[in-house]
């Protein structure tokens, strides 16, 4: 059985893969309702704008890659989770590095996300990818 912490960084790296970002099913069960998000160009969208962005996306030639999940219990039912991420493209090469943090919410027997952050950050080195399993299964 997964723990909390193996959970939400499974969760957490779900909602860097296309295939989740595209399923408003799936989106709905991750994110909390009063969702916010502040882009890393200081941008802010609530749970409507981010999902119909996410929909939207196209195809891309880039994958996230992230690393280095620290959790911080804030209570026992509130988490904060902190990362390294940065974009991977087809050729290997690695770019637009950030700090990312999102609090997850244990509600209602499951966790859900009502806020993410992420700011650039200068380059850092690329560690072996976190190894979560990407299925909506778990949910």
């Amino acid at each position: 059985m997964a723990s909390d912490l193996d959970r939400i960084i499974e969760y957490e790296t779900m909602l860097q893969d296309k295939n989740t970002r595209s399923n408003q099913k799936i989106l709905e069960k991750l994110l909390s309702p009063d969702f916010r998000e502040v882009e890393k160009s200081g941008l802010s969208f609530d749970f409507k704008l981010i999902t119909t962005q996410m929909q939207s996306e196209k195809d891309s030639e880039w994958t996230v890659h992230s690393q280095n999940y620290q959790c911080i219990t804030l209570s026992e039912s509130v988490q904060l989770l902190l990362y390294q991420s940065a974009h991977r493209n087809q050729q290997g090469n690695y770019s637009d590095f950030c700090k990312r943090s999102s609090i997850w919410l244990f509600n209602k027997g499951r966790w859900q996300m009502p806020y993410h952050q992420g700011m650039p950050c200068e380059t850092f080195s690329i560690s072996e990818n976190i190894s979560a399993k990407q299925s909506a299964n778990s949910l």
